[in-house]
């Protein structure tokens, strides 16, 4: 859940991945889950645009520590776009989780959006896939928020991995609320420039 402090803050993480601890400590393992709200200093409109610029796309993945990066964005009949990106940065994960990652993380995320709709808003679902036993699925919604727009990432990690599974998310889960922090000021800098 977003809160009123969190909405204050641009950038600010829910914390819902911790929600739950309840579950594991009943021996019950669940997804963790990210919440994640981005702030952009421009209208939706502008930042869907931005969104699914190819150049911002192939920036936003050099400036966050990849490299090795693709972009391809696809244009549908409905008016939205598949924006898909395969890129690599270093894997610096805790020891326990090494094994099941190597040296780098190669991550393939399809964002699927729809045309930004008459109250100017869009919503995308996010499917990415790591060369690990990692997935993440959920959707981004784009609306119109403060005096720009607001982008809220809600989703879920899950990791096929015994003992170590519900670890390797949550770190995954901070690894992406700190990539998505940088994500927001490489953003806000496309948009004033």
């Amino acid at each position: 859940m977003v809160t009123d402090a969190h909405r204050a803050t641009s950038g600010m993480m829910t914390d819902t991945y911790r929600a739950n601890a309840g579950d594991r400590r009943n021996g019950r393992h669940v997804a963790t889950k990210l919440a994640y709200e981005q702030d952009f200093p421009a209208d939706p409109a502008t930042v869907l645009a931005m969104l699914r610029d190819p150049a911002y796309v192939q920036e936003k993945g050099e400036r966050t520590g990849s490299h090795d990066i693709t972009v391809n964005v696809t244009e549908a009949e409905s008016g939205g776009v598949v924006i898909a990106c395969t890129r690599s940065m270093p894997a610096e994960v805790p020891s326990y989780a090494a094994p099941f990652v190597g040296d780098s993380i190669t991550i393939t995320e399809t964002q699927t959006w729809s045309a930004l709709g008459a109250d100017g808003a869009a919503s995308a679902t996010v499917v990415v896939e790591f060369n690990s036993p990692l997935a993440y699925s959920g959707t981004i919604t784009l609306t119109a928020g403060g005096s720009g727009s607001t982008v809220l990432n809600e989703g879920a990690f899950k990791a096929s991995v015994p003992f170590v599974g519900g670890k390797i998310e949550r770190v995954a889960a901070e690894m992406t609320e700190k990539y998505l922090m940088k994500e927001t000021a490489v953003g806000s800098d496309w948009l004033t420039r």
